[in-house]
Parts: structure tokens; C-alpha cells; sequence
């Protein structure tokens, strides 16, 4: 009886201490905001310059990015890291997908390392590819 008590007082206490995080977030958030709107209102770019930075730096995926941009006004944040500002949206995901690695690659050239290694070895079903399995020497 004592333990189950303990149990949901710690689990209330963490959903407690989730929501302040997330309220603390959007208190943050939001303060920044009203700072931007008012530093863009007077002129005053330093911020919007420096927020843009982090945001280049810190948020990767493009439907994120559109999002701030929304949000910031049309801001200039290019779509993917390191773009252009101009660049449209399926040239930025094009080159995001270009930019991803062969992961087919990876793993034959992570699993050649192994001595006498087969895709049987894995899984029987991968059997027939066995005899066509490559190693790099």
C-alpha cells in the first residue's frame, strides 16, 4: 500500500515537473518573441540577425524551418542549413535527400569487416544473397 502511494506520488511529481519545464519553454519562447517584434519595429536587426544564426545552427528539418519563417514574419532562414535564402522548397528537400548517406553502403561495408561473414548469418531468409555478397579487401 506504502509503495504504490510512493509510486504515484513520483510519477504526479514528474508530470508535474514536465509541465513547468514545458511551461518555462513557451514563457522563454514567447518572451523572445515579443523581444523580436520590437527590436524588427525599431529598427534594430542585431537580434533578428543573431536568433536567425542559432535558428540556421540548431533546426534542421525544412517543415521546421517554414514554420519559424512563418512565425518570424518571412523571415530569411533558408529552408535547409547553410542554404540560400531563395532556394524553393522541393530544390531544398532534393538536396537534403542528395545529402543523406548511402546507408546500403554502410552497412555491407560495416558488416565486410567481419571475417567470413554472410547476410544468411543475419537471417536465413537473406540466404540467397549470399553467393553475391561483396567484401571490400
Amino acid at each position: 500500500m506504502l509503495k504504490a502511494r510512493v509510486e504515484r506520488l513520483e510519477a504526479l511529481w514528474s508530470i508535474d515537473r514536465r509541465k513547468r519545464e514545458t511551461r518555462g519553454k513557451i514563457i522563454i519562447g514567447g518572451a523572445l518573441l515579443a523581444e523580436l517584434i520590437d527590436a524588427t519595429l525599431t529598427g534594430d536587426r542585431t537580434l533578428l540577425t543573431t536568433v536567425l544564426d542559432i535558428l540556421d545552427r540548431r533546426v534542421d528539418l525544412a517543415r521546421d524551418r517554414l514554420t519559424v519563417r512563418d512565425l518570424l514574419g518571412d523571415a530569411p532562414l533558408p529552408l535547409r542549413p547553410g542554404g540560400e535564402v531563395a532556394e524553393d522548397l522541393s530544390t531544398a528537400l532534393q538536396t537534403m535527400a542528395n545529402d543523406t548517406p548511402d546507408f546500403d553502403a554502410l552497412v555491407q561495408e560495416a558488416m565486410a569487416e567481419e571475417n567470413d561473414f554472410r547476410p544468411s548469418d543475419i537471417d536465413g531468409d537473406y540466404a540467397d544473397l549470399d553467393p553475391v555478397w561483396r567484401r571490400e579487401a
